[in-house]
């Protein structure tokens, strides 16, 4: 089996490993050879660093196997790859769906997404307690709302929403943490966190998120709606752009490696949360010098300016909705 480590990059000739299912691939000198399905394999023709593959899939009527998460593992493992035309016995059949894009797959919500939204919610005006007239926001699910695997991990990375009881010894822990507080200026005993935890909860513009890999929880991400938030005036948002105030609680997920895949997972639950959202927005403080260095081309995040809110000198990060889903996937 080949490690997380050479999942990262194209994989030499003759390596082998296997997806998350248990089907097998082995790298050839032009493409891989994919298990479909016991004894049923399909050819993939590609050449590290182009823009178009071609799987091929064996003829005999026999229905084709789940295909996508084969188009996942290749869109991760390639991240120049933007598109792959489905063969059969070579050629491509008369169909509309004979070629997935990575921009189109990765919309896909159904694959990943297990919120109550997805962009079906009607639009309905509200007015908020300021006198701000926006749209209705969903009621947030109770539970899991996003699961997508991480080939340069070998983890799963997983959004649930947090529970004000079960979570509220962790959540503590977090916001007492040093280098947590410095930034969050939110740090105190069990009372003063579950006060703040439910006055996100009754705040109908926040969704309180905890991340996990592989089930670990190891961060809390207090996603919002940017019309209704302290940023519009400094973004000029729109009325589906989104947010969110985020903290690596667990240490032991530090680094750059980890941060690339929930900065990609995080922001794909978000677009995927609301096809209507075209633009994700950030308000670090700009002395973050930790996190901003992450920010600048990271999947189509850049960070736009500086301004001053009254607490914090703050830096405007922007990621819209097109530049995003033609580079994620490549992790």
């Amino acid at each position: 089996m080949t490690s997380p480590a050479v999942m990262a990059g194209f994989p030499p000739t003759g390596h082998s490993g296997s997806l998350v299912d248990g089907r097998l691939w082995c790298a050839l000198e032009t493409g891989y050879r994919c298990e479909l399905c016991t004894g049923r394999f399909a050819q993939v023709a590609y050449i590290a660093g182009d823009e178009c593959a071609g799987i091929s899939l064996p003829t005999g009527g026999v229905p084709v196997p789940d295909l996508n998460p084969w188009f996942d593992w290749l869109f991760s493992l390639n991240p120049a790859l933007q598109r792959i035309e489905v063969l059969v016995a070579g050629k491509v059949p008369f169909a509309a769906d004979s070629e997935i894009t990575r921009v189109d797959f990765y919309q896909c919500a159904a694959l990943w997404y297990r919120g109550n939204n997805g962009g079906r919610f009607p639009l309905q005006w509200v007015e908020n307690h300021e006198g701000l007239r926006h749209p209705l926001r969903p009621e947030p699910v109770d539970g899991e709302v996003y699961r997508r695997h991480f080939y340069s991990l070998g983890m799963d990375f997983s959004l649930r929403s947090l529970h004000p009881e079960r979570d509220l010894s962790l959540f503590t822990g977090w916001m007492n943490q040093r280098r947590v507080a410095r930034f969050w200026q939110e740090e105190g005993g069990t009372d003063k966190q579950q006060r703040y935890i439910e006055t996100v909860i009754q705040d109908p513009h926040k969704y309180p998120l905890i991340a996990s890999f592989d089930d670990m929880p190891f961060g809390y991400f207090e996603v919002y709606w940017a019309y209704e938030d302290r940023i519009a005036p400094h973004c000029g948002a729109q009325l589906f752009d989104r947010g969110a105030h985020l903290l690596v609680g667990d240490r032991r997920f530090l680094g750059s490696h980890f941060t690339r895949a929930w900065f990609n997972g995080v922001s794909h639950f978000l677009f995927l949360d609301d096809s209507r959202t075209q633009a994700l927005v950030g308000e670090p403080r700009a002395d973050h010098v930790a996190m901003l260095r992450y920010f600048d081309g990271m999947f189509g995040w850049q960070k736009i300016r500086e301004f001053d809110f009254p607490h914090k000198r703050a830096a405007l990060v922007l990621c819209k909705r097109g530049m995003f889903f033609q580079s994620m996937g490549g992790v």
